[in-house]
């Protein structure tokens, strides 16, 4: 049974958090199921927010911003500075990983353009994998002794329905989850019920909304990426070949492969563990019975999908 009282409760204390660091509540609005059912509860519920869209510019679905500002007006679309692009921060940072997402934090759940922002209601569910699950219903981005003793008393003030929220002081983001509980059978019975619009990409179940070539992606999304967004793979090509990126970021795979290898490695997830990783060098530079490398193989399917679109 869906527990609407506790996603009330949520969404009015975190309004009320974000009046006391006196700012807006800002309200993560990615344009995918949950985060629609999300601003539907705020909606439905008067809370005072500001809806705001970080264009990661490497969006699944082609359709989004228009998706967005024909359906749902009131979203800011946030565009990022080259400086903070997805490219620009990939030779920065480095290949994202489950346990390194930096892209999620970096672009769709923060932009220095919503700094103002102290206080981000998102669209994230306990049910969509381990690690958020783990994470919980409040998280506060900051990893000091300080951060960690006040996201304690932030959760306790949400789990008591009587108890006052005060400010905690200090510089750090605090991010809450309303609709952590839901599954994914709820997400859309809810919006069944009450008719909401969503991307028809989830009516085809040929694809999924979100980013090109995402960690979280599997194998068989990350090739229907290549062949969708062949231009996005190609910026993925050109800045793994650069060597000061293999250099500065990569390091331990210089003399082992090149871009398009690397790029293998990534979606087909196999530089998680050592074990992966050497299991796909092998492959990679191993024979098959026409005698031609795992890797001369992988080149071969992307110039047929990449070159066979420019």
């Amino acid at each position: 049974m869906i527990d609407t009282a506790k996603i009330k409760k949520t969404l009015k204390k975190s309004q009320q958090l974000a009046e006391i660091y006196e700012c807006k509540l800002n309200l993560g609005f990615s344009g995918g199921k949950d985060s629609i059912v999300l601003k539907y509860f705020a909606d439905y519920y008067g809370i005072d927010y500001v809806a705001n869209f970080n264009n990661t510019q490497v969006e699944t679905y082609k359709g989004m911003i228009g998706f967005i500002k024909a359906n749902y007006p009131d979203v800011n679309i946030i565009h990022p500075d080259k400086e903070h692009s997805f490219f620009e921060l990939l030779k920065k940072k480095g290949i994202p990983s489950l346990f390194r997402r930096w892209c999620c934090a970096s672009l769709k759940h923060s932009s220095p353009k919503l700094s103002q922002y102290r206080v981000n209601t998102m669209g994230v569910r306990g049910e969509e994998s381990k690690e958020r699950l783990a994470r919980g219903e409040i998280n506060i981005i900051g990893k000091s002794k300080r951060a960690q003793e006040k996201i304690k008393k932030i959760r306790k003030t949400f789990a008591n329905a009587d108890s006052e929220i005060h400010c905690e002081g200090g510089k750090d983001k605090v991010n809450i989850y309303p609709i952590f509980d839901l599954t994914k059978k709820e997400v859309f019975e809810i919006i069944k019920t009450e008719k909401l619009t969503i991307p028809e990409v989830y009516y085809t179940g040929s694809f999924r909304t979100g980013c090109a070539f995402c960690p979280f992606a599997s194998s068989k999304n990350n090739y229907l990426s290549i062949q969708k967004h062949p231009n996005i793979a190609k910026m993925w090509l050109r800045v793994l070949s650069d060597e000061n990126f293999q250099r500065e970021r990569q390091w331990n795979i210089i003399g082992k492969t090149n871009g398009a290898g690397l790029f293998y490695l990534y979606i087909n997830q196999l530089l998680l563990t050592n074990n992966d990783f050497h299991k796909g060098l092998q492959y990679l530079n191993e024979k098959n019975l026409f005698g031609k490398t795992g890797l001369e193989v992988f080149q071969e399917y992307l110039n047929q999908h990449i070159n066979h679109h420019q």
